[in-house]
């Protein structure tokens, strides 16, 4: 709050110049709410509001602009201060003798409206002095309508009388720091007690799973993988349609012991080829299904958006089982057929033309590529309407790596199939630990054995696809890459999680052998790809 007195007195903050305004005539009070109010000091000759008089000694409010006068002056608002700007404060509070005051302290040194404190929106607090007879903070007289930084524990003095800055009507901010470090403290001895208790519990009582229970806990992350592949040939600088009059398909799909060209079919032709396939098998004593074109396999889902983890000879088997070189010679041997059986009348020329025939055949080169991906979650019937499409987030190229045998897909739908659908909590539920994989530990492994005869569906009860659980122990001290357990493991387990007996993942089976030769890669590698950006092929 501020007080402007208004006469003929020199003393005046504003000074009227005529006989008839009075040494003293009247005070206007600005308000810290931005009100303004006007008093008439009982002058001689009376003071006016739109030609109105007041009575004297008695306050009334003013708005800015109003026609004021002082017996024959009228008030030039141009004197009259703006109001001050205190959006940058959250709290105010007036000091003096005035009952108006939120601190009211009495003496015949202080002035009505004294001073004011101000907490800003920073906490940081202020004291502005409007007095006449002035104002200390910790003994230091502070200069007159400046802001002057001020503490709980300040001694602010008001014209010779202390004030009490304790006082509860002042809402002091709390001091943030202080809480701030409490808190740390708190949190740095709860963090050092938790810690403590979760190694004790970890050493000596964490809970350990009977394999039932594993069963029952993981089963639902478990998927079944399908893929649809093919090869694409270049022929050194031979052009596509040089490649098609020689009569060999840039797009080769293995089916048994033909090749089928592939270019140009759709994503539901693709699947008519899965089910197709599927059934050949079934027919075929369930034989199998490795470089032929169409890949089985197992995932477990990680993530509530439909993130799996698989092996990556899973999505590109073409890296492992070295179709490339096998179609590579077999086309070689397809253009020499095919020269020979043109050129067969004429020796000489077959001779002089076999130079240029190896340039060519030197320089085929046959590339794997996948065509669809798709899985099947656990106890959902194998055909169409559960085939689930999946994209290719994470897996190398580079053969040099493939001893770390993980990928990373996702179905297209970035979410989890059904309701029933579990994921393995990798964040929480991974153990990368080296002592976990000592010989003797207990393992559990979860997927899918296309070999196994209860692994197909049931046609006539449509009961659907069912994951397998086997226990096992591993069986020798691991290699960099991998370890060995003797859980029983069959061609279309590849990928499937392997817990141990504490339900923490701790690899995933990536070479099924049969009963006692098994392998599966350490779950550090899957903490390895997850780690790394994703590709979105």
């Amino acid at each position: 709050m501020r007080l402007l007195k208004i006469g003929r007195d020199a003393g005046c903050d504003i000074v009227l110049h005529s006989d008839k305004v009075s040494s003293l005539h009247a005070e206007i009070t600005l308000m810290n709410s931005g009100d303004i109010m006007l008093e008439d000091k009982g002058s001689r000759n009376g003071t006016f509001i739109m030609n109105q008089q007041i009575k004297p000694g008695k306050p009334v409010n003013i708005r800015r602009g109003d026609a004021i006068r002082f017996a024959d002056v009228e008030l030039q608002w141009g004197q009259v201060p703006m109001p001050e700007d205190n959006s940058a404060y959250k709290a105010i509070y007036g000091i003096g003798s005035h009952f108006n005051n939120d601190i009211q302290i009495s003496g015949g040194t202080v002035s009505r409206y004294h001073a004011t404190i101000k907490i800003g929106r920073d906490n940081k607090v202020y004291i502005i002095d409007h007095s006449k007879n002035g104002t200390t903070v910790d003994g230091n007289k502070i200069p007159s309508n400046n802001p002057v930084r001020i503490k709980k524990s300040s001694s602010v003095v008001c014209g010779g009388v202390p004030v009490n800055l304790k006082d509860p009507i002042v809402k002091w901010p709390k001091e943030v720091w202080k809480i701030v470090a409490l808190i740390a403290a708190c949190l740095c001895v709860l963090v050092g007690a938790g810690w403590g208790i979760h190694k004790y519990i970890q050493t000596h009582m964490d809970p350990s799973f009977e394999d039932g229970q594993l069963y029952s806990r993981y089963k639902n992350s478990a998927v079944y993988v399908k893929t649809v592949y093919h090869y694409e040939v270049s022929i050194g600088d031979l052009n596509s349609q040089e490649i098609v009059a020689l009569g060999i398909p840039q797009k080769l799909l293995p089916l048994g012991d033909s090749y089928q060209d592939v270019s140009g079919m759709t994503s539901s032709e693709l699947l008519d080829a899965l089910d197709k396939m599927y059934e050949r098998v079934a027919e075929n004593n369930k034989s199998e299904v490795r470089n032929q074109g169409l890949g089985a396999g197992t995932g477990f889902f990680i993530s509530s958006s439909g993130e799996i983890v698989t092996n990556l000879h899973v999505v590109k088997p073409w890296l492992f089982n070295k179709d490339e070189e096998f179609l590579e010679g077999i086309l070689s041997r397809f253009m020499a057929q095919k020269v020979a059986t043109r050129d067969a009348a004429n020796v000489a020329y077959l001779k002089r033309k076999a130079t240029v025939l190896s340039a060519y055949t030197s320089k085929i080169k046959v590339k794997g590529v996948l065509d669809y991906i798709a899985i099947v979650p656990n106890d959902a019937l194998f055909d169409k309407d559960n085939v689930i499409k999946c994209r290719v987030l994470s897996a190398d190229e580079d053969r040099k790596n493939i001893e770390k045998d993980v990928a990373l897909i996702q179905t297209v739908t970035k979410h989890l199939p059904n309701a029933d659908c579990a994921f393995v909590n990798v964040k929480d539920s991974m153990d990368i630990r080296p002592e976990v994989y000592k010989a003797g530990e207990h393992v559990y492994v979860l997927g899918f054995p296309a070999a196994a005869d209860p692994f197909m569906q049931n046609d006539a009860n449509r009961t659907g696809i069912h994951c397998y659980g086997t226990g096992g122990n591993i069986t020798v001290d691991p290699t960099e890459y991998s370890f060995s357990f003797d859980a029983a493991a069959l061609h279309g387990s590849s990928g499937s999680a392997i817990f141990n007996r504490k339900g923490m993942l701790i690899g995933i089976l990536n070479s099924g052998k049969g009963d006692n030769f098994n392998r599966g890669v350490k779950a550090k590698y899957i903490k390895e790809i997850l780690e790394k950006p994703h590709d979105f092929n």
